[in-house]
């Protein structure tokens, strides 16, 4: 099984072209893409989103990011191999992130790159090297023959979940269609701090339960439940939790007991 990862959207021509691609190269395997809710070069929420799905795939799953990143490596092509053997293929520009601190890191490689391929170009940069890669190691190709060890790769910089005095503080990962909200905060969070279902407390300052139901809650309240990944996510039975709190991603979620 494949894994494709992508700020390009699913109406877009490049998702075509990489699923046509793939299925000229290896017809039989799987393809699965998830091109949303990641916006254009969003590294972190392609990390974000590439960590959660592993958790949810089998490890034989081959996991190909493709963002285009704006840090200045964000053009090198590289491969992850994480402490539980999962493998990660994509370009330096901290995708791998999440995936390292959630799956641990065993190495990472420069991909290498024959000259008569090289070239800057983001879309031949993938059709030419991610893609023939990907399909090797799908072929049972040695990840250690892909390239040399990678030391200095780009690690990208964010706030980590906190138990504080006054509860627990996150922030927002992203947001999907529907306007539930990811955060970064563990759901165990909760069971450290003595909560369980059907518990009340307030999330910056709104009231809120804690559910397995989504469709429990009451008017204008907010369902904190686990989403994805073990991580809390943040709904509403009539309104979008996004238009509730009136928050942009990134912004700090606290769970006030």
């Amino acid at each position: 099984m494949i894994a494709v990862i992508t700020d390009h959207g699913s109406d877009d021509l490049f998702m075509g072209v990489l699923k046509g691609n793939f299925s000229y190269l290896i017809p039989k395997e799987e393809i699965i893409e998830v091109t949303r809710p990641i916006n254009f070069g969003d590294s972190y929420v392609a990390s974000c989103i590439a960590e959660r799905l592993a958790c949810h795939l089998p490890k034989s799953t081959i996991f190909m990011i493709v963002v285009d990143g704006q840090n200045e490596s964000a053009r090198r092509p590289i491969g992850l191999r994480t402490k539980d053997d999962r493998i990660f293929i994509g370009f330096d520009n901290g995708t791998f992130t999440l995936p390292i601190e959630r799956f641990g890191l065993k190495q990472i490689r420069e991909i290498d790159v024959p000259k008569v391929k090289f070239s800057l170009s983001f879309t031949r940069s993938v059709l030419d090297i991610l893609i023939p890669v990907t399909v090797d190691l799908s072929n049972g190709r040695n990840f250690e023959s892909i390239g040399s060890i990678y030391m200095t790769f780009y690690d990208l910089k964010h706030k980590k979940a906190e138990i504080a005095d006054d509860g627990i503080r996150g922030e927002i990962s992203f947001v999907n269609e529907r306007g539930d909200i990811s955060t970064n905060i563990p759901f165990d969070y909760l069971e450290k701090m003595g909560l369980s279902q059907e518990d009340k407390l307030r999330v910056n300052g709104k009231p809120s339960s804690i559910s397995l139901d989504r469709r429990a809650g009451r008017k204008n309240e907010l369902i904190v439940c686990e989403g994805l990944g073990g991580y809390v996510e943040i709904t509403s039975r009539y309104l979008r939790a996004e238009d509730i709190l009136k928050l942009p991603p990134r912004s700090e979620i606290v769970l006030e007991v």
